[in-house]
């Protein structure tokens, strides 16, 4: 998916860059790894699944 995604939890809305590859897994949004990795906050859980990383929408804490 490209373009839009909607982040339903947060009740908002926000436009990905046209390069940038998102998937939706649930309650979890992957999206490429080089693209998004800085713009993680610290409250969200986040894992590595090869290339991408996934955060878990609506979490307190990143796993150690």
């Amino acid at each position: 998916m490209h373009g839009f995604v909607s982040y339903r939890h947060f009740g908002r809305a926000r436009f990905l860059r046209n390069d940038q590859a998102v998937c939706v897994l649930g309650r979890y949004v992957a999206t490429e790894l080089w693209l998004e990795l800085g713009l993680l906050r610290s409250d969200r859980a986040a894992f590595v699944l090869g290339l991408y990383i996934a955060a878990e929408l609506g979490s307190s804490s990143i796993p150690t």
